[in-house]
């Protein structure tokens, strides 16, 4: 009998371990945060497509618009005071907005054509404005981002509907909101948090998202160790601020698809990939120049975005 209790002891011992190493991996925490390597590089590329049906009194108005963006960003080196210059520079840009069959094409490689509709330049002017001008992006020492901004002097010479596009705090919200979808501290599988975010549609139409995520765990691809994050939007809301031609009068939008799934690479901390849907859909009425026009819409947005390296 003693000859055996060794051999039972051991066996009792290593399923212990079993027990309390699973035990231990399935609590383990993780802390998830973006990071700036000095003096690298990255490029980017995304798909954005859209499609909304708009109805006001009867009438449909129909929005399809299909993007492709390809950006590089460059992280300089940190100044004495620890603050950090991030540049985000886009080379590649093409965009197609249809509505109710009048299209708007751009395209980088070719800015200057002009918009077959004259009206449509201020339009164009963005597209031409996102291509041309590099994003600046200061992080203190702490890598919490202090300001956004255009090369000295551009910002001033762009047109009214730019300029609102361009603003700088418009451009560090909407950066720190793109930043901020990360946990606040350490979380293992299954944790949940919520951030909201907006968006700007020009002409004072602010759609913003309640959005709910959740960390999955760790994932193998492609060799390497990722950590998976999946959202849902669940909630939102739409407001139009200070046009006095178009004013919100109610709205009662729902979320009635939503989705993301977003891969982290939280050695070198940065996103691998990013992939979105939701479809908003409810009934509101818009007051435009004085008229009351009863309506409802109908949005479907999806994103793919990717690091090729």
């Amino acid at each position: 009998m003693l000859k055996r209790f060794p051999s039972v002891m051991s066996g009792f011992v290593v399923a212990l371990a079993l027990v309390l190493t699973g035990a231990a991996s399935a609590v383990a925490e993780v802390t998830l945060e973006l990071k700036y390597p000095e003096e690298s590089k990255a490029t980017v590329q995304s798909e954005v497509t859209t499609d909304q049906t708009l109805t006001l009194a009867g009438q449909d108005i129909v929005t399809k618009s299909t993007t492709f963006v390809r950006s590089t960003s460059s992280v300089g080196k940190r100044a004495e005071d620890g603050t950090l210059a991030v540049v985000d520079k886009v080379d590649a840009f093409q965009s197609e907005l249809n509505i109710n069959g009048t299209k708007i094409q751009f395209d980088s490689a070719n800015p200057d054509k002009k918009a077959d509709i004259p009206q449509l330049e201020p339009v164009l002017d963005i597209y031409r404005a996102v291509s041309k001008f590099p994003i600046t992006k200061i992080f203190d020492a702490k890598n919490k981002l202090t300001t956004t901004k255009l090369p000295e002097g551009e910002f001033e010479k762009l047109g009214d509907l730019a300029k609102e596009q361009f603003d700088p705090e418009k451009l560090k919200k909407a950066t720190e909101q793109l930043i901020a979808f990360l946990p606040d501290g350490p979380v293992k599988e299954g944790a949940t948090w919520e951030r909201s975010t907006e968006a700007n549609l020009g002409s004072g139409q602010v759609m913003t998202f309640r959005t709910k995520y959740e960390y999955k765990g760790a994932v193998e691809q492609d060799g390497r160790t990722l950590d998976k994050i999946e959202g849902k939007a669940f909630e939102v809301s739409f407001a139009i601020n200070g046009n006095p031609m178009l004013q919100l009068t109610k709205s009662d939008l729902k979320i009635k698809e939503s989705s993301a799934t977003i891969l982290f690479d939280r050695e070198r901390g940065h996103v691998v990939s990013r992939v979105s849907k939701v479809r908003i859909d409810g009934p509101l009425t818009l007051t435009i120049n004085g008229a009351e026009l009863p309506g409802k819409v109908d949005l479907t947005m999806e994103e793919k975005g990717t690091r090729q390296k």
